[in-house]
């Protein structure tokens, strides 16, 4: 069966691509990029984060001032070092990652953390400083994902009110392992479609993919912060 460079894994065509962006999908042989990716199966982890530090170059992290109030909880160091940790398959197409502050139309009683643009554009959003004051009680999900980054919850039922306390890099941390993680899966589906401007699947799919893509990289992201 003949096979072309578009059907080669996700991995080995980000690190291919990373490396020599505008190669011609004839150039080199076949059978070699059959080793290559036999070779990819037994050495997963050299494969992962070959030319990474390429990828990393072309990657924008810009910074808009936060109000007065707010921050950006990840800085630029913190933010290539987790790509860097994510690897190739991430860095595939990323243009930009850039450090905003919140859209005007927000409501004091809306949490937004991030959102993807396409082409290749991740916008992360400035977060007031801790403690937060919630209107409302927060549901159970959004609870345990705040309690699992470290963040310490109490719900005040009788004054309808969530307060919420980040201890010292606990909101750095869930910015990066479940905002930006997820929105870098957005960035991986998008791509993966032919970097249409279009959206490619209805925003319920798009979801659902992009937090399949940040449960797969998890496990590994967390092995690694552990030795």
């Amino acid at each position: 069966m003949s096979r072309s460079k578009h059907t080669d894994p996700r991995l080995i065509r980000a690190s291919r691509r990373l490396r020599a962006p505008f190669e011609h999908r004839s150039a080199k042989d076949l059978s070699l990029r059959r080793r290559l990716g036999k070779a990819a199966k037994e050495s997963a982890s050299e494969t992962r984060y070959a030319n990474t530090d390429i990828g990393l170059r072309r990657v924008r992290v810009l910074i808009q001032t936060p109000r007065s109030g707010f921050h950006h909880p990840a800085g630029k160091k913190q933010i290539l070092e987790f790509l860097a940790a994510v690897g190739p398959t991430a860095l595939y197409g990323l243009r930009s990652i850039e450090l905003v502050r919140q859209p005007n139309d927000q409501g004091s009683d809306l949490l937004r953390f991030g959102r993807y643009e396409a082409p290749g554009r991740i916008l992360l959003l400035e977060q007031p400083k801790s403690p937060w004051r919630l209107p409302g009680l927060l549901n159970d999900e959004d609870m345990l994902i705040f309690k699992q980054a470290g963040a310490l919850v109490s719900c005040m039922s009788g004054a309808q009110v969530t307060i919420v306390k980040w201890p010292k890099g606990a909101l750095e941390r869930f910015m990066l392992e479940e905002v930006l993680l997820h929105e870098l899966g957005h960035h991986v589906f998008q791509h993966d479609k032919g970097k249409r401007l279009a959206r490619v699947a209805r925003t319920s799919d798009h979801e659902a993919t992009a937090a399949r893509f940040a449960a797969r990289q998890r496990p590994a992201l967390f092995q690694r912060q552990d030795k």
